[in-house]
């Protein structure tokens, strides 16, 4: 239930500041009118990824206790963490640039549908001008937005397969407990923008997700060392078992969302500190030097 909270709150976050950007711009620019068409394109982009995947999860289930479940289990967990990395970064270093970004982007659609009707002002052509802007703003809604559902679902699919059967059902009260805390965030931000600090948000918010996907190469190397590919480094450090069991709820918390595991072997642990110890030092280096950046200049 964390994990998911706590990855829909910061997806949910991501995808409807994109939102509130594209809609206060439109409403500033007097363009409310086009208010659905950004709806429409969100909506196709969250429908499409979940519906991709309700698809992934009942197809690999038909797998159940194989070792094609188990391969593709690997895969998403890398996925995911691989995923969780670039997307903390990414957000560090475009989150300034996002709101110009989308901007231009929002007028080079309304631009390009505005001269196309300078050239053909008939009542032919600004119907086809009004269907060419509605379809552009769709596409860039669903196109800003669909990132942040496909990322969403993989990172969904991670924590579904690291967690109990008995845990599965929390998965969806901590999504919609993180949705509605984003939406009430997305709405704050649209009317009050510049008063919300986002930047220490997604600083907070990244450095715990980053210890989400050390958790899941933990798993990941599980898996892999299961299947035989990773032969070296398997011997146990320990075994917690009795004082905190991966199966206990309080267990499955600590294992889906902090990698907990109650028999590590060396290999996990190595793999757990080494991403930990890079990224972090990584992460906060680059916020320290961007701060340090303008006050050099």
């Amino acid at each position: 239930m964390i994990a998911t909270l706590v990855i829909f709150l910061r997806e949910g976050v991501e995808a409807s500041m994109i939102v509130a950007i594209l809609l206060a711009y439109l409403s500033r620019s007097g363009q409310r009118r086009h208010f659905r068409d950004v709806f429409a394109g969100v909506a196709a982009a969250f429908v499409l990824a979940g519906a991709g995947g309700i698809a992934a999860y009942f197809t690999i289930r038909t797998y159940a206790d194989s070792r094609v479940q188990t391969i593709f289990e690997t895969v998403t967990y890398l996925l995911a963490a691989a995923l969780l990395t670039y997307m903390t970064f990414w957000m560090r270093s475009h989150a300034r640039g996002l709101k110009s970004e989308l901007q231009s982007r929002a007028d080079a659609v309304l631009g390009s549908h505005r001269e196309s009707a300078s050239a053909a002002a008939t009542p032919a052509g600004n119907e086809a001008m009004s269907r060419g802007t509605r379809a552009g703003l769709a596409l860039l809604a669903f196109q800003a937005v669909g990132r942040e559902g496909v990322e969403t679902v993989v990172f969904t699919l991670a924590i579904a397969f690291s967690s109990t059967h008995n845990q599965r059902g929390g998965l969806l009260t901590g999504a919609v407990i993180g949705l509605a805390i984003a939406m009430v965030i997305a709405f704050v931000m649209y009317r009050l923008g510049h008063r919300i600090n986002i930047g220490r948000f997604f600083t907070l918010v990244g450095a715990l997700l980053m210890v989400f996907a050390a958790g899941l190469l933990v798993d990941a190397v599980q898996n892999m060392q299961e299947l035989g590919w990773l032969p070296g480094a398997s011997h146990q450090l320990w075994h917690t078992g009795a004082i905190l069991n991966e199966d206990s709820a309080i267990g499955d918390i600590a294992h889906s969302f902090f990698g907990y595991a109650q028999s590590p072997t060396v290999l996990q642990a190595v793999v757990y500190l080494a991403y930990l110890a890079c990224v972090l030092f990584a992460f906060f280096g680059v916020r320290q030097r961007m701060q340090r950046r303008p006050a050099a200049r």
